[in-house]
Parts: C-alpha cells; structure tokens; sequence
C-alpha cells in the first residue's frame, strides 16, 4: 500500500481525506447518535466501516487508510483465486492424463502377468510329465502316500523312482529332493536333477546310493558349468536316495536324514533316523576323494520309510512359531500304524491347522512307503533298468 501523504492534526486537510476515499470501498458517512438510538447499539453495523458525524478528520482518516488496505487485499484475493481456480483446471487436466495413463500402465501389467502365469503354467505341466505320476505309483509301489506342495506353482522339491530287474531280483531306487531355491530357478534345477538321475542309473545300473550321489555331484559341477571361475553358480541340491531290494534298504544322503518306523511288538513302534552326509550336491565344489556314506539296513515287513524335505518342518504360523523338525519326527512316529492314506490326511490336517492363514514358506514334499515296497506289477517287468515318468516306465 502507498506511503499516506503527509498530514497534521492541526491543519486537517479534506485533498488528504479525497486521496483515500478513492481506494476505499464500503464506508458509511453517518452521525452516531442516530444510528445509536435508532438501532440500539453500533454493534449492528460490525460488518461496515463508518464514519461518524460530527466529523472527526483524524479518525475518518484512519478509517479510510483500513478501508483502502481492506480493499486492496480483497483485490489481491481475487487475484489469487483466480490463479488458483486456473492451477486447479491445468491439475485437472493432469490429473486425468495421469489416470489415462496408470490404466494403460495397469492394463498392460496385466497382460504380461497373464503372458507369465501362462508360461509358468506351462512349466508345471513339463515339470508334472516328469515327475511319477500317482497312477503310475500307485501300479508299481504297495503301499505309499505322497505329499507334495510347491510353495509357488512349479517347485524347485522333486521326487524321482528307478526300477533295475535282473533274472535274481528287482531293485527299486526312490529319492526326494530340495533344490536350491524355489518357483522356475528351484523347477529348472529339479528337471536337471532328475535327467542326472536317469543316466546315472541307466548307465550303472547297480551302484549303491552313495555312488549315485558321487556322480549326481559331478554331473550337476558340469552340467552348471561350477567348475569355470567365470560363473557364479552355487546353486545345488539336498537329496535322500535309497535302493530297496527285499527287505534289505541301503541309504545315501546330501544333508538330509531318512526317518524309519518299524514295530517292535504289538503296542510298540520305534523311530530311527539315519542322517545323511553333511555336503550338498553341487554348489560349485569339488570335492577330490570324497565318498557319500551307505548305510545298510535290513527292516521287518510292515516297516515305513519317510523321505522328506525341510519345506514341512520349516512352515511357520501367525505366531512365528517355527513347526520343527522335532515335532513332525513325534507326528510320523504317532501315524506310522495307521494306512498309508490315513497318514496323508492326518499330516495335511495337521499343517493346515498349524499353518492357519499363514503363507507357505517353502516347498514341501513327504513320501512315505511301507515295505515290502513292489507291487506285483513291478515284479513283472521284463529285465532292464526302467525310469518311471509321469506317462512311461521307459
């Protein structure tokens, strides 16, 4: 606001008062007394600004100055608003570019999600040929169960069955394994193991299980190519691998156990658990001179073995409660009578109440059989060595 001109109380000045007046907006010229008796109280007119008769120059001055400032933020206001209201319309307009373009960024999201699932959909399909089939189990094995619960749609958890007959007997090779991660990289790795798997056995078809794993080791160093020191490939795999002859079982394993339940007497069931080696297969090492320990067991008729990984075990719950290897070794040996279907049902119950709305941390995969594990299918089968697949004993 300009700077008011110079004025004395002594010499009051009317041009002074006109300069004002000019700028100012809403002021009454009224004689107090009138307006007093007339309304009763001036606080009826709290929303003007007014000068009084008889007229006072330096409070009239004083009123003209408010009023004139009033009046120029009012403009000043108006201003403001009016550049507001003109961001508003400009942010509109952004605004509804920008939702334009989240939906277009939505919509095409979706697309690629969908072009993904589809894909890995796809995996799982390859993954499922692979893998025994449950029909094909349950024609070559007596008496099993199978649980096997990717935690993500392909699973890096695979379960792989060999058949080797010759005119003395026939010998039936039965793994679980846990490769290093989950979802498509674990599935990649599954698939490599199981091919390993195959021509290992193809090839040398009455090795014991720790020589297998020998070879699985070396085979998965080459097939990943861990030996260059160009890649940085550490991946590998914990397996369980046993060859059952009779009631003779010989287990090799690359850090995990086999759980065996067998009866003692009428009321009594014992547990065993044979730990397997402490080295994983693969992982970019090799290992010069290192042999996998096999341990013979010779087990009663009606005994259970259990392969399994760490998925079940490791779940938590909403408390962070970890299950443990400890309880699901009491629970196998609580269930370890019952049929093998019982046992299934019993295991998935349990770990769906104890899981609760908790997500899957891990792939889980328990296969449990009892002996004397081959199917009177199995014992038919011409000589040879033959991979069960999902649609094929090759």
């Amino acid at each position: 606001m300009a700077t008011a001109p110079a004025w004395s109380p002594a010499k009051p000045s009317w041009g002074g008062l006109a300069k004002w007046h000019k700028t100012a907006q809403g002021i009454l010229l009224i004689e107090a007394n009138r307006i007093v008796s007339a309304l009763g109280t001036p606080d009826a007119l709290r929303d003007f600004r007014y000068i009084g008769l008889p007229l006072d120059v330096f409070a009239a001055r004083q009123t003209l100055e408010a009023a004139a400032e009033v009046a120029a933020l009012r403009q000043e206001n108006q201003t403001l608003i009016h550049d507001l209201e003109r961001y508003l319309a400009t942010l509109r307009g952004a605004s509804e570019e920008r939702v334009k373009q989240v939906a277009q960024e939505r919509d095409e999201y979706r697309r690629q999600n969908m072009r993904m699932l589809d894909s890995i959909r796809n995996a799982e399909r390859i993954q499922r040929a692979i893998l025994p089939s449950e029909a094909k189990l349950d024609a070559l094995i007596t008496q099993y169960f199978l649980i096997y619960k990717p935690r993500d749609i392909v699973s890096g958890d695979f379960y792989w069955t060999h058949i080797v007959k010759d005119e003395e007997h026939t010998v039936f090779y039965l793994a679980v394994a846990d490769c290093t991660g989950h979802g498509v990289p674990g599935a990649f790795l599954s698939m490599v193991g199981t091919t390993l798997l195959n021509q290992i056995v193809a090839q040398n078809p009455h090795h014991p299980p720790g020589t297998i794993l020998e070879q699985l080791h070396d085979g998965l160093l080459h097939s990943l190519r861990q030996t260059s020191q160009q890649l940085d490939i550490d991946d590998g795999m914990e397996i369980c691998l046993c060859r059952l002859d009779g009631s003779k079982v010989t287990f090799a394993g690359a850090r995990r156990p086999l759980y065996v339940v067998s009866q003692q007497d009428e009321r009594r069931w014992d547990f065993r658990e044979i730990k397997g080696d402490r080295r994983t297969i693969g992982g970019g090492r090799r290992r010069e001179g290192w042999r996998y320990t096999n341990h013979e067991l010779e087990l009663p008729r009606g005994a259970m073995l259990y392969l399994t990984t760490d998925g079940y075990a490791d779940q938590s719950n909403l408390q962070s409660e970890r299950y443990g290897a400890r309880r699901l070794r009491d629970k196998l040996r609580e269930v370890a009578s019952m049929t093998c279907p019982g046992q299934r049902f019993v295991l998935e119950k349990e770990m769906s109440q104890f899981q609760q709305n908790e997500p899957q941390r891990d792939d889980m995969t328990i296969f449990g059989v009892r002996l004397p594990i081959m199917s009177a299918a199995a014992l038919q089968l011409p000589s040879g060595a033959f991979s069960v697949t999902g649609n094929l004993i090759l």
